[in-house]
């Protein structure tokens, strides 16, 4: 997975302005033009208008009349046969140029990546502080307790050769509730040993087969930036062939489910994404996902950590995967913890 690191001055104490219109063009790393590839672009929690690039790789994205925001922006991007790619845009920013890594997600890669991820016997403490120093930047019970949204989501079972591949004509209107209750999230640290993993006790389903997984990529994307996660996990700094910032993590479970995956960190040092295998004891059911973030407003008090786009993916037998694809589209924070019938606008 690829992030776009840009290093924008942000004038946090700047009033919130109208927006105006983003443009730009979708290349390869060849400089070829990228056709059919979705633009979208966001705030801190909500989609704030999309485009999909012409035959020459331009895309147009104009804000609804009287949308104001004077918090940091991201352009996202994604299309068949390449990598997502979330892109930060400066306050005074209206055209970007989009490389983009013409590439699915393989099956053989996604578990090398992880396999190439696995974490020392000792924390690297640099990325330890890292991390630390971007987990302080979210409120993390009240993404786990009060936040909802509408979602567009993608699910299929394919031939493992085009895991990653998305087809917009079919994803389906859905919704996504993050509200776990006080008592649950209070007693989190009691699940340790199947926090990553929990057998299977009923009948096997196209995502959960001889494990249930947590929903790293929805529901608990919260997880990368909770005191739990620090808590399972050794740390440790990465190169990347694109030399972005990124931590590799792997768990202290010992013979217990666990994950082994990398954090990719913004240019401001919050959390950009993470990707993960999960591994489990005995036979190896291979599943894994990822999932990019939303930008956060570094200025303010501690913010909800909110995925923008997921990835689940298990396989199947006969060479076959099974995925799930989520687009969310606006985080709303639920008015009572765990309890989302009504709903407020994140402020």
């Amino acid at each position: 997975m690829r992030f776009a690191l840009v290093i924008a001055a942000l004038a946090a104490l700047a009033p919130a302005a109208a927006l105006a219109q983003v443009r730009g063009r979708v290349t390869d790393p060849t400089g070829r033009p990228l056709p059919g590839v979705l633009v979208e672009l966001w705030d801190t929690n909500r989609r704030l208008g999309g485009d999909g690039t012409d035959q020459h790789g331009y895309f147009r994205i104009a804000p609804p009349a009287g949308t104001v925001t004077a918090g940091p922006r991201v352009l996202m991007a994604r299309g068949v046969g390449l990598d997502p790619l979330r892109r930060p845009l400066g306050l005074r920013d209206s055209v970007a140029t989009l490389v983009m890594e013409p590439r699915a997600i393989e099956l053989e890669a996604a578990t090398v990546t992880a396999e190439a991820s696995t974490c020392p016997a000792v924390d690297d403490s640099l990325a330890r502080r890292l991390w630390e120093g971007a987990a302080r930047r979210y409120d993390v019970e009240v993404s786990a307790l009060g936040v909802s949204t509408d979602t567009r989501l993608f699910a299929a079972m394919l031939p493992a050769s085009q895991l990653g591949l998305i087809d917009t004509t079919r994803l389906q209107e859905t919704f996504v509730l993050g509200a776990a209750t006080p008592e649950a999230f209070a007693s989190r640290f009691l699940t340790q040993p199947n926090f990553y993993a929990v057998p299977s006790s009923g009948v096997r389903w196209r995502r959960f087969g001889r494990w249930h997984y947590p929903l790293l990529e929805s529901t608990r994307a919260w997880h990368f930036a909770d005191s739990l996660f620090g808590v399972m996990n050794r740390l440790a700094l990465v190169p990347t062939a694109t030399g972005d910032t990124a931590i590799a993590f792997c768990s202290r479970l010992g013979g217990r489910p666990y994950v082994v995956g990398r954090l990719w960190l913004a240019a401001d040092t919050t959390l950009a994404g993470a990707e993960w295998v999960f591994e489990t004891p005995g036979r190896l059911e291979e599943a894994g996902g990822r999932v990019l973030f939303a930008p956060i407003d570094t200025s303010r008090a501690p913010q909800p950590l909110l995925p923008v786009a997921g990835l689940f993916w298990r396989r199947l037998a006969r060479a076959m995967v099974y995925q799930e694809w989520m687009e969310y589209r606006q985080w709303l924070r639920c008015e009572a913890p765990g309890d989302c019938r009504r709903t407020v606008p994140i402020r």
